[in-house]
This record gives C-alpha cells, structure tokens and sequence, in this order.
C-alpha cells in the first residue's frame, strides 16, 4: 500500500534512524526551529496556465548537524489562490490550493566564523488539496541556498531561499507545481 500516511511513516523512520545511528560521532548537534516566509506559486494544468501567486508560508524543521553536513525534517504549507492566466471557463479558477511539503533535506554548509552559508537539496512529498476539486501527493524534489548566522552554541538565525518542484496526479491530469520559497526562522540547538 502506497498511500500518504505509509509514506509519511517511512519518512519518519528513516529521520530517526539517522538519529539513533549518528549518535556516537562527534562534533553533532541536534536542532529544531520554526520557519516562515514567502511562497511563490505557478501551477501548471495540460494547456491551462494559471498566474503566479504569492502566500505566506509557515513551517518547521528538525534535524542534525555533523561537522559541515546535516540531515533535516522539514515540513510547511501555504495556501494559493488559483487564478486563470487567461479568460477562459474553468472549474478551478479562483480555488484554493492548500500547498503542503514534507521530507529530508541534506545541507552542505560552508562555515565563516559565526555565519554560515549553506547548499541544500531536497526530497519528499509534496500534496496539494484545491479546495471542493481534487487531492493529491506525490513525490518530489527542492533545491536552494541559505545562510544561518550562529548566537553562541544555542541559537542560530537563518534565512533560505528554494525552488520546489513537484507533478501530482489530480482527477488524471497533470498538475505541475512550480514554486520559489524564502523563509526564515531560527534554530535552537541541543
């Protein structure tokens, strides 16, 4: 059976897997923070364009750090109307899309004294639920950068920005979702 909550549990397995088998190395820190930002949004319908929107976004992450790499869960989710680029009879114009991710990110941090600038690619699952049409989930994957200014050994503040890209299967039709994120938040560290 291949359906969210399945997914979602092997997400969550492997994330503390990572865990349970990083915890002798040295030089690891755990963290966990809150993130909010900015989405930027433009689905893609067979030949319908819709225009981009942009939402306020709000999530969280959790994860490890070792040395110049870390393994993070993150989740957010965002809520996008859906307006039609052209004039044209649509069911779906002027729905909303309630925008969701969940999965890993591995960052690549390049440190500077107390900032440090990052690389971080991603993988997961992306849903989105236009509202009174469809549901969707499906795989798929973010790439970015980002910068997180260290406030002694317990605190960070960072900002990132992304590109997200996902297809889901919805009422068997393509629906592509093209998306830029900034975020920021900060980090306590453990």
């Amino acid at each position: 059976m291949n359906t969210p909550i399945n997914k979602l549990f092997v997400t969550f397995v492997v994330f503390v897997s990572f865990f349970v088998f990083a915890d002798n190395v040295s030089g690891q820190r755990f963290y966990l923070g809150p993130q909010l930002g900015s989405s930027a949004q433009k689905p893609s319908l067979l030949d319908i364009e819709f225009s981009t929107d942009t939402t306020f976004l709000y999530g969280f992450r959790a994860g490890v750090k070792i040395l110049f790499f870390a393994v993070e869960l993150n989740y957010f989710q965002a809520a996008h109307n859906m307006e039609l680029k052209e004039l044209v009879t649509f069911e779906w114009g002027g729905r909303e899309i309630n925008y969701n991710y969940l999965g890993l990110n591995g960052k690549l941090f390049l440190p500077i004294l107390i900032l440090h600038p990052y690389l971080t690619v991603g993988y997961g699952y992306y849903s989105a639920d236009i509202f009174d049409v469809a549901k969707g989930t499906d795989r798929g994957f973010n790439l970015g950068l980002g910068l997180e200014l260290q406030l002694g050994k317990s605190f960070s503040l960072l900002a990132e920005g992304k590109y997200h890209y996902a297809k889901l299967n919805i009422d068997e039709g393509e629906l592509k979702i093209s998306d830029y994120t900034i975020a920021g938040g900060f980090n306590f560290y453990f």
